[in-house]
């Protein structure tokens, strides 16, 4: 049987999770649900596709993932047919309202795209008691291509991207997790490919904590102490040892992250 991921904004506190996955065993005895998280914030597609995006190629090829986020409705948006997929891509399945997640999560890879056959005007209800169908069926072993009908595209949308130039970085905070850990979209190629080699400073929201030394993990430095490394996913990540950066340092999700190369 294949593992099925869950990724979801429901929360822990109320009964929806349980009900749901209550309904996925019911129907598909034996079936391996492993969760990645509940705890998105509502409707936060750039937050919930890092998360999924830094971990969905550790699971067993064949793995479905599915993601119970919904887009912000804007003005801009709000009368466009709302279409529901299941993608294949990278030896992976994701199935979800096609939000713009699919993009984040997958960018240019080749992919396989099918909708499945849910009405853009349904209840939640029963948006979900389909999603359970498909999770389902797919268990048991029916092909992708038989749970959904072709479908050309997916809604277009894209993380922020660095700035350069011959001295410095311009990046962005695009995750900070449970501990206060500030993550940035600066990667450990870029940094060496603009940086090579020469000194520099990580420029911060207060001067008194200004980095000019990476190093390998938060124990590097004394408790209380700000640290830069890069992380296992080979992003710039700034913490405080037994404390948050977050906090200490005042950032917020998309504030710039400056690195000055002498």
């Amino acid at each position: 049987m294949p593992i099925i991921t869950l990724t979801t904004d429901w929360g822990l506190r109320d009964h929806y999770l349980a009900s749901f996955k209550g309904e996925i065993i019911s129907r598909s005895k034996g079936v391996q649900l492993i969760d990645i998280s509940h705890q998105v914030e509502p409707f936060d597609i750039l937050q919930a596709s890092f998360i999924i995006q830094n971990c969905f190629d550790k699971f067993p090829a064949g793995t479905l993932h599915f993601i119970g986020i919904s887009g912000n409705i804007t003005q801009s948006n709000k009368n466009e047919k709302r279409n529901f997929l299941i993608v294949k891509c990278n030896g992976h399945i994701f199935t979800g309202e096609d939000s713009g997640i699919f993009s984040l999560i997958l960018g240019d890879s080749p992919k396989e795209i099918y909708r499945l056959d849910i009405s853009p005007d349904a209840p939640s209800s029963e948006v979900y008691d389909h999603f359970i169908s498909v999770i389902t069926a797919y268990d048991q072993g029916k092909p992708v291509e038989e749970i959904g009908t072709p479908h050309h595209g997916l809604v277009p949308s894209f993380h922020t991207q660095p700035t350069v130039d011959h001295s410095d970085i311009r990046g962005a905070v695009i995750y900070i997790d449970s501990f206060g850990n500030v993550i940035s979209n600066i990667t450990r190629e870029l940094f060496d490919k603009v940086g090579n080699g020469r000194p520099f400073i990580i420029f911060l929201r207060k001067s008194e904590y200004n980095i000019d030394t990476l190093h390998k993990n938060y124990f590097d430095v004394e408790a209380g102490e700000m640290v830069a490394f890069f992380n296992y996913e080979g992003y710039l990540e700034l913490a405080m040892n037994h404390d948050s950066a977050e906090k200490m340092l005042q950032l917020k999700l998309m504030d710039t992250i400056r690195i000055e190369f002498s």
